[in-house]
């Protein structure tokens, strides 16, 4: 343990020893150790796989429920069904139900169970209008089952991010014919989580603890791990003083639950603890309202990208553990590998630019002016968030480099986000949206008026209503060649309109106890369970 943590993990031992003894082991011998992830987000108190405002913690539904597919390394690939067709006019999706998919109750997951499970989804109109932007929900016309071990679904039109919508965590996941209401229903609440995913939701008490059991009726590889407790922990020196003392095994940073920083994850690893860093999950962009003066000059705009060092930028906010983005998606993402560059630092052509356009920076002067008028941008931003506040300070820095006058204003959160999102803003930060909704829902989102602040971004450019009209027509595409073609058409476009600027792809951490193994990222938002294990 550092010397500088030590006063702190005094301080927190008796209550993470208090906490973690009032848990229990829930089986074995009292001297038996549960392997203990830290969580700063709760599981909930319904696990229900169909509700959008339930509460339930996306990776706590990952870990008892599965999808017909699973999306993986930017590829669909199987996991209730083990094979599918569509249709050659992509209207009609037929899925073969793995032949030894079992709940944990022991009932069997055959085409009956998925069509009561849609049923849930598509029958309750509140459900249908959570997810109406899902083009399932929207372009469904019927489903069935053919027989026992087949499924079938036809939508209205074709619509080729299916299969990607499906994978999803939330609401395409599969509950147990004991677990709905007595009517059939979800939509108002579950009588037990049960699912058919590698664990079982055991012991849980709100705000303290949820203890996952290894489901022995599993189809799959069986988790290494016999049991798991997620301990909530909402405050980041309590988790790694905890963590220190060997009352916790591992730590994240993903999507739902971040616990520490970057120097803290470094210093651990330095001190020879187990790390893991994933692939990209995401990416963090700076977006330039070009609805907005002086953003609507092309040169501004372009002048203001090429003004920002963002290598210095991501190696000082994440010390090498995220890469500097060079498009809004990363490579990996489907359909997203289309040979962008990105953009150069080059703060000699940002200052020829904005000479181009008017705004000179006279001797003596800190900032650019044009007819008499500073080169002035505002900046609004998170302040709870450590990454906006770090990126808001470092882009005011650069763009003072280049004479751009830049006031930086952090404030709450939702406030910001009601700014950011009804478009009254010049700059804000952003994120993708992640697997497996990358890179449709953000296109789509994109395309759609006055839904996110890349859509502000880019709006008033040249050629916006062609991007747009593009977007919608590729969801309708079946030929996959011509889906890829149209991708790089759309991608291309959001680069060369210089007003999204992509500044890293964002991966989820983890730090763990010597001797644990194992640690395999998935979606954006679980800790990785099913692939951790720990030497005996």
């Amino acid at each position: 343990m550092k010397p500088s943590r030590y006063l702190i993990a005094v301080l927190v031992i008796a209550f993470a020893m208090a906490a973690f003894a009032g848990c229990g082991s829930s089986g074995g011998d009292a001297g038996d150790h549960v392997f203990t992830v830290a969580s700063s987000t709760d599981v909930g108190e319904d696990l229900n796989p169909h509700i959008y405002h339930s509460g339930a913690a996306l990776y706590a539904l990952d870990y008892v429920y599965e999808p017909l597919v699973m999306y993986e390394d930017g590829e669909i690939v199987p996991a209730l069904a083990d094979e599918w067709e569509v249709s050659d006019n992509g209207l009609t999706y037929t899925f073969h139900i793995r032949d030894n998919a079992k709940f944990s109750d022991g009932t069997v997951c055959d085409a009956n169970n998925i069509v009561k499970n849609f049923d849930a989804i598509m029958k309750d109109e509140a459900a249908v209008e959570d997810y109406m932007w899902m083009g399932v929900c929207a372009k469904m016309d019927s489903y069935k089952a053919v027989d026992d071990s087949t499924f079938e679904f036809k939508l209205t039109e074709p619509y080729y991010p299916v299969l990607q919508e499906l994978a999803s965590i939330r609401p395409w996941r599969m509950l147990a014919d004991a677990g709905f209401a007595k009517d059939g229903t979800s939509y108002n609440g579950i009588t037990a989580p049960i699912g058919t995913g590698p664990f079982v939701l055991n012991d849980y008490k709100a705000n303290e603890y949820a203890e996952f059991v290894r489901n022995e009726n599993y189809w799959g590889e069986a988790p290494k791990l016999d049991k798991f407790r997620v301990q909530i922990i909402t405050d980041g020196e309590t988790a790694v003083s905890a963590f220190e003392s060997g009352q916790v095994d591992m730590l994240c940073d993903n999507y739902e639950s971040s616990l520490m920083g970057i120097d803290t994850f470094n210093s651990l690893k330095e001190e020879g603890y187990v790390s893991a860093v994933s692939g990209p999950m995401l990416t963090r962009v700076i977006t330039l309202n070009s609805g907005q003066e002086p953003l609507g000059d092309f040169n501004v705009r372009k002048a203001i990208i090429l003004g920002l060092d963002r290598e210095t930028m991501v190696d000082s906010i994440f010390g090498g553990l995220e890469e500097v983005a060079q498009s809004y998606y990363a490579p990996s993402v489907m359909y997203c590998d289309v040979g962008l560059k990105g953009y150069a630092y080059d703060p000699e052509e940002s200052a020829k630019l904005l000479d181009e356009a008017g705004w000179k920076l006279e001797d003596g002067a800190k900032y650019r002016a044009k007819d008499g008028k500073e080169l002035e941008l505002d900046y609004y931003y998170d302040a709870s968030h450590e990454v906006q506040t770090s990126f808001a300070q470092i882009f005011q820095a650069d763009m003072k480099k280049i004479g751009v006058k830049v006031n930086i204003t952090g404030e709450e959160s939702e406030a910001n986000t009601n700014r950011i999102y009804g478009g009254d803003f010049q700059v804000g930060y952003s994120v993708s949206w992640g697997d497996p909704q990358d890179p449709y829902s953000t296109l789509n989102a994109m395309s759609l008026e006055g839904y996110t602040d890349e859509q502000f971004a880019l709006a008033p450019c040249p050629g916006y209503d062609d991007f747009a009209a593009l977007v919608q027509k590729t969801f309708g595409e079946t030929d996959p060649e011509v889906i890829q073609q149209n991708h790089d058409t759309l991608l291309h476009y959001i680069e060369d309109q210089y007003c999204i600027i992509p500044i890293a792809y964002q991966t989820n951490r983890a730090i763990a106890q010597e001797g644990v193994s194992g640690i395999e990222f998935g979606y954006s938002n679980v800790m990785p369970m099913n692939t951790v294990a720990i030497e005996q």
